[in-house]
């Protein structure tokens, strides 16, 4: 009795897909959908191909002791790569902890400052198109450009480090030398290089959310006598909150994968993504380790994306 049931639903769920199939090219519907499907389909093969599938690949990975390209050793070793980095991979850690400073500086100033910029330049005064393109410029230069640029400024003789040695002479103080081949001042290279290029973008996001403010909020403000802390701290922050929010996540996610300009300044420091590639292709201690490393990253990045999710619906609870 139930051999004929099965088989009758598998008949009727055929008929089904066979009809969804020729409404899709003979429908007028259809048709439209089918142009959609279209349009969709090279951003989803990319995304399939770019992200998806090296998700996969990682995770398989992970568990393996692979090394290189050579693949006629793979055995799977199981949690034996998450094991080594908890319990013995030193340099894995020392990286989180870099990133932990470079964000713990890098984000609250970026963001202030961004907020500054965006408050100068949204003052209709005479220039102020020009700064807007001259202070977003950085933000879209390419990240080589920028890392050749400031590993110049940055070297022995470079215009920052001339100007702290002055600095010294000159006020009998001792400040160190800012130097991408010194492992105790290459990271504040790099905070430097990123405070610089970071302003551009999140100012232009926060001139954007400003600008969608209501006038009529300010003017009701000016009626009941407030002053200018006031108006920003209780009309502009509140009203800003998703411009802020967002370009704090986008901070707080792009921070842990800074790459780029520790290989081309050759700096004498490392970071998460750089220990991963260090490991996969600078003879380190194989591609197995690394997929395990980029899994933790990851996993790293998604519990801030999550946090961050859950603070912002909650306050706008």
């Amino acid at each position: 009795m139930n051999k004929p049931s099965i088989m009758n639903q598998n008949q009727t769920l055929l008929e089904r897909i066979k009809k969804s199939i020729i409404s899709l090219f003979t429908t007028r519907k259809g048709k439209r959908n089918l142009w959609g499907y279209a349009f969709v389909l090279p951003a989803l093969i990319l995304f399939t191909s770019f992200t998806v599938i090296p998700i996969i690949l990682s995770l398989s990975l992970s568990v393996t002791n692979m090394r290189g390209i050579n693949m006629t050793d793979l055995t799977v070793v199981g949690l034996r790569n998450y094991k080594y980095i908890f319990e013995v991979d030193p340099y894995f850690w020392v990286s989180m902890k870099n990133i932990a400073i470079y964000t713990a500086i890098t984000v609250p100033l970026t963001l202030s400052g961004s907020m500054i910029l965006a408050l100068i330049i949204k003052k209709p005064i005479a220039g102020t198109k020009f700064f807007r393109g001259l202070f977003y410029l950085p933000g879209i230069t390419s990240g080589v450009a920028t890392a050749m640029v400031w590993s110049y400024l940055l070297n022995g003789n470079g215009i920052i480090n001339n100007a702290i040695m002055n600095f010294n002479e000159l006020f009998n103080t001792d400040f160190t030398k800012i130097l991408m081949n010194d492992t105790r001042t290459a990271l504040w290279g790099l905070i430097l290089m990123t405070l610089w290029g970071g302003l551009g973008g999140n100012m232009v996001l926060f001139l954007a959310g400003m600008n969608a403010i209501p006038t009529s909020i300010y003017e009701a403000a000016d009626i009941d006598g407030a002053n200018k802390r006031q108006k920003f701290f209780r009309i502009t922050v509140p009203m800003m909150k998703p411009s802020i929010y967002f370009a704090l996540t986008l901070s707080l996610i792009g921070s842990p994968q800074m790459f780029e300009p520790i290989l081309i300044m050759d700096a004498r420091t490392t970071t998460p993504v750089y220990e991963i590639y260090k490991n996969a292709l600078r003879g380190g201690l194989g591609v197995g380790l690394a997929s395990a490393q980029s899994v933790l990253l990851f996993v790293f990045i998604m519990m801030i994306t999550v946090i961050m999710q859950k603070v912002n619906k909650e306050s706008n609870i």
